[in-house]
């Protein structure tokens, strides 16, 4: 596993070892990043697991030849020499190994387990600068996901009042410029340039958790986090009209919970009877699926308002299971992930079907060139992620 200490920084071992890459026919050229940090298991299980998942990983040195870096306990990268004929062999049989993993040692787990967050593959051919830039921001990445860091202890519900507590002292202004963050949506059409269309507003959690709950560990948190979510979905619409004051075009990623809250009808009242007319609302499709009743009433509610829904975390490989239009979406976001590439093309009647009846598609969580390119060669030019934002910057 090599000699730096494991989660100790053998992501900086790894990003030299790609900067010194050149591309030889002997030389690994697809770079493997396997994450479980999204999982939200405790640290002891995080141990557990490595463990667990090493057995996988010796099994690709010995039988592949692959180099492996263990990022943190529950981060992983392979390099590895592969080819277009057993590069689909090897991803099925390593991800049907993680996932066996998973199933057999954690199954309360296994139905939380998000396969483009789980395996990413970047082919070093012609996308070197890509793999090392991931490395280059892996520390904050993984901030983001959720790995925690020195002594901490698990979530708490009175954690959820700390933080409420904290944004009435600082007051709405400064815990906007503080905690909220935004994501341009833009649309890409072929050979022109990119036009932002609106931006996404949400509150980053890894902002709460490094200056208010500095020794507190969301993995693991369970129900508690949920809780967490929605009360900052609350704190965010109450702090609305301090990041988007000339009321210019937005969205809000949210719970179906939370148009029930004093908060939203608040924003309802302050805005009148169209108070919803240049705001998009998210809603994930899990949470639609186990809130099905209450999400008709919120999108009645949303829609006669002069608002438009939008369904959100929606994998290549589910488009047409859930009739979008029938959910009333007028935009759908659809996750990039490793393989998208081959599996989007194989959509395009249906994308062009779901176009023709009024949903927008919006290929999300792009951070690669590949992704327009495919996007476009689908009919899709309205695009969002961490490339997208370079691009608009």
């Amino acid at each position: 596993m090599g000699e730096t200490s494991l989660g100790g920084g053998e992501h900086l071992k790894l990003l030299t070892r790609l900067r010194n890459w050149k591309g030889g026919a002997e030389e690994p050229n697809h770079l493997i990043l396997v994450s479980f940090s999204t999982l939200g298991m405790t640290e002891e299980e995080d141990k557990q697991l490595r463990q667990k998942t090493d057995e996988s990983y010796e099994r690709s040195r010995e039988r592949r030849g692959a180099e492996v870096y263990r990022l943190t306990n529950t981060d992983t990268a392979l390099l590895m020499k592969l080819n277009e004929y057993n590069q689909m062999e090897w991803t099925s049989e390593l991800k049907v190994d993680l996932i066996r993993v998973i199933q057999q040692n954690f199954p309360e787990y296994f139905s939380q387990i998000d396969q483009s967050r789980m395996l990413r593959i970047i082919n070093l051919q012609g996308r070197i600068g890509n793999a090392i830039k991931f490395l280059e921001t892996f520390d904050d990445r993984a901030k983001e996901a959720g790995v925690g860091t020195g002594e901490t202890r698990p979530l708490r519900e009175s954690d959820i009042q700390v933080v409420r507590d904290g944004m009435r002292k600082m007051g709405k202004k400064t815990f906007t410029d503080n905690f909220i963050r935004s994501q341009a949506t833009v649309l890409i059409a072929p050979g022109k340039q990119p036009m932002p269309v609106m931006s996404e507003y949400f509150i980053s959690v890894e902002m709460i958790r490094q200056h208010i709950l500095s020794n507190v560990d969301f993995r693991g948190a369970g129900l508690v986090f949920q809780h967490l979510t929605r009360s900052l979905d609350q704190m965010l619409i109450e702090c609305f009209d301090e990041v988007n004051a000339d009321r210019a075009k937005a969205s809000l990623n949210l719970n179906v919970e939370t148009v029930f809250t004093h908060a939203f009808q608040n924003l309802l009242d302050k805005r009148g009877p169209k108070a919803l007319s240049n705001l998009v609302l998210e809603f994930r499709a899990e949470n639609i699926l186990q809130n099905w009743d209450q999400f008709q009433t919120a999108s009645e509610l949303i829609t006669s308002r002069g608002g438009t829904i939008a369904i959100d975390a929606i994998i290549p490989e589910s488009l047409g299971v859930i009739d979008l239009p029938r959910l009333g979406a007028k935009l759908a976001k659809v996750f990039w992930r490793p393989g998208t590439e081959n599996i989007l093309p194989g959509f395009k009647e249906t994308i062009h079907g779901l176009q023709q009846r009024g949903t927008v598609l919006v290929l999300a969580r792009v951070d690669d060139e590949l992704a327009i390119k495919t996007g476009h060669a689908c009919g899709i030019t309205m695009f969002q992620g961490f490339l997208i934002d370079d691009m608009v910057r």
